[in-house]
């Protein structure tokens, strides 16, 4: 338990980078289980968190668009049809851009990735 806490905390986009440009199949299996599981996390969160507000006796309505602002907040407006490997590919291009940015956590730099390539309404025109 103490490993999986130290290696969520010490991953960095270098980490991730460095696994989803590997040859070695156990690195790319780290890279795309990492992916997936982000997602997944995310998926998670927005799907528990109108339960969480209903039982807190708040709008469930209100607290459904809060869960989708939510995760369009971490993930930008993917659509369904987006797959782990053109993840993988936003990823590296955004560290391939941004090589400063590989010392930062791997998620909050594959959030950003994310919310640049798929992002919602207003800020569609937007790229960094």
């Amino acid at each position: 338990m103490l490993i999986f806490v130290l290696l969520t905390t010490l991953f960095t986009a270098n980490d991730l980078k460095q696994r989803c440009t590997s040859n070695v199949l156990i690195e790319q299996g780290i890279c795309l289980g990492y992916l997936q599981g982000f997602n997944h996390a995310i998926e998670f969160a927005a799907m528990v968190a109108p339960q969480v507000r209903s039982a807190l006796a708040l709008d469930t309505a209100a607290a459904v668009e809060t869960a989708i602002e939510g995760r369009q907040r971490l993930m930008g407006c993917m659509s369904e049809g987006v797959t782990v490997e053109q993840a993988r590919l936003v990823f590296l291009k955004c560290v391939d851009n941004h090589p400063e940015e590989l010392h930062l956590p791997a998620m909050k730099v594959l959030s950003n990735a994310m919310l640049v390539a798929f992002p919602c309404g207003a800020d569609k025109g937007e790229r960094r």
